[in-house]
């Protein structure tokens, strides 16, 4: 009677190791596939951003770009317009000198 009873008390103390092993492991792969469900989400957040932050940058450059080629085509435009301005200030002087020489001949005659 007495061998039974520490036979039955063992026998229940060896379920009872089993449930928690099993709970254990059962714990575990829970706990695994959350983190790697975890990461996975952390993985597609950081690709969807850099992603987006890609698509910000290359908008940027085209901006830099087109604001740089509008700047350059705005020198060259001043560059032309001086020269042009240069030759009619040129054109202005010319005639000035050659009329105050021209008048300055006649009035001397």
């Amino acid at each position: 009677m007495r061998s039974d009873i520490i036979n039955e008390v063992l026998s229940v103390e060896d379920r009872a190791q089993k449930i928690i092993r099993d709970a254990e492991r059962t714990a575990r792969d829970t706990i695994t596939d959350a983190q790697t469900e975890a990461n996975e989400l952390v993985r597609s957040s950081l690709r969807q951003e850099r992603e987006r932050c890609h698509a910000l940058l290359q908008e940027a450059e085209a901006d830099a770009a087109l604001q740089l080629s509008e700047f350059e085509a705005g020198l060259q435009r001043v560059e032309t317009l001086q020269e042009e301005e240069l030759d009619r200030i040129a054109k202005v002087i010319v005639e000035k000198v050659c009329k105050t020489d021209l008048e300055s001949y006649l009035g001397m005659q």
